[in-house]
């Protein structure tokens, strides 16, 4: 239906193979596969990833597991939670033994961190002084505000608007614009 209407589509915040019409975003799969490569190169052995289970969720989920597996560790964890914050507070219950978590967004990671805070297993200092690593996907002010500052996954969301919007101006050209990531690197993992 939307590609009969003939207008200008442009899709965001993820690139699937085949978008309607164009589409500025990153690959959700590979910001997975970058922190399961950077737990892993870390050291951490037990991984858990918390967030729902809706499309770009999974695909991070995906190249979180497939790296982690592919790095000779135990398929990871996985905790679907609610769209809310509050749900990941109490989640390092239902995941003990684990030393590295991957929240889906930094509103799970700091909520799984204040869990954390609350059971002793939070300290203050560098990621290598963390019991459990923590790395979350967003790059919320919030989490540089912390104590111990949150890492993330750093998604350009202003290059991503401009972009859909010149997009939806322009018809010609690239329709199909990938604008990355990038790993930040802070206290909690």
């Amino acid at each position: 239906m939307l590609r009969n209407a003939r207008i200008p589509i442009v899709e965001t915040w993820d690139l699937p193979a085949n978008p309607i019409d164009a589409v500025a975003g990153f690959d959700n799969y590979k910001a997975g596969t970058a922190v399961a490569k950077h737990l892993v190169a870390q050291g951490r052995k037990q991984l858990a990833f918390i967030g729902g289970d809706d499309p770009r969720g999974t695909r991070r989920w995906l190249g979180f597991r497939d790296e982690a597996v592919a790095s000779g560790l135990a398929e990871p964890r996985r905790l679907i939670l609610e769209r809310n914050a509050s749900g990941s507070v109490a989640a390092h219950a239902k995941l003990p033994d684990v030393d590295a978590v991957f929240a889906a967004n930094d509103a799970h990671a700091i909520g799984f961190m204040s869990g954390l805070r609350k059971a002793g297993l939070l300290r203050d200092g560098p990621a290598s002084a963390q019991p459990v690593a923590v790395i979350g996907l967003g790059d919320l002010e919030m989490g540089q505000l912390i104590s111990p500052t949150l890492s993330t996954i750093s998604v350009h969301g202003d290059a991503i608007g401009r972009t859909a919007a010149t997009l939806t101006l322009e018809r010609g050209g690239e329709r199909r614009i990938d604008l990355g990531f990038e790993l930040v690197l802070r206290d909690s993992g």
